[in-house]
């Protein structure tokens, strides 16, 4: 009578190997996994720019100006959520259906480094024609960027004409991301009697 052959279990050290490979390979993706996440929420930021920016257009094409909502003084004027300022493109006309359009880079709370305690969530926008003394009229929308902090990108327009003159500290810096995907920087996109340029 033959004796019952068992199959040979694993060794440690083959249990080791394999451990370890899973491990590397993990520490291979996870990162590209958060790098493709980022690269996402900036695609994102670029999209929801384009749609507001063809409804921007098309609402100064009908009526001689940009939207700037500011009259009602709900909120402080150092506050610019985007459905406050630009409920115009809404109604009556519905150039957008809808404008409660999150920045993807901020969580809803006081990110940003704005020093007030205003909960943020949403997209930046200004429009330049309400400045009045730089005597051009163009709008920016601003994203905070992957470094979640406010690099200045409401001023681009002025940072792209040269009349920006504030200190180093309070500098525009325009996110790139062939610095890596984290760099720090905001997202801004422009309109009108613009000199940025968009495809930076």
């Amino acid at each position: 009578m033959k004796a019952k052959s068992f199959p040979q279990a694993f060794t440690l050290i083959e249990l080791l190997i394999v451990v370890a490979i899973i491990a590397i390979l993990a520490a291979i993706a996870v990162p590209n996994f958060l790098e493709a996440q980022t690269r996402s929420r900036v695609s994102r930021v670029k999209t929801d720019f384009r749609s507001i920016a063809t409804a921007l257009e098309s609402y100064r094409a009908d009526l001689n100006h940009y939207p700037w909502f500011d009259e009602a003084g709900a909120l402080p004027a150092s506050y610019n959520a985007l459905s406050y300022r630009l409920w115009p493109l809404t109604t009556p006309v519905a150039y957008m259906t809808n404008v409660d359009m999150r920045d993807p880079f901020v969580n809803e709370g006081t990110e940003g480094n704005y020093g007030d305690e205003f909960p943020r969530y949403q997209y930046n926008y200004r429009n330049y024609e309400f400045f009045g003394t730089y005597g051009f009229t163009c709008w920016v929308l601003n994203s905070l960027g992957p470094d979640r902090v406010k690099n200045q990108g409401l001023k681009v327009e002025l940072w792209a004409r040269g009349l920006d003159n504030s200190p180093p500290e309070r500098q525009t810096v325009i996110y790139d991301p062939t610095n890596g995907t984290k760099s720090a920087g905001d997202i801004p996109r422009t309109g009108g009697d613009t000199r940025f340029d968009n495809n930076i």
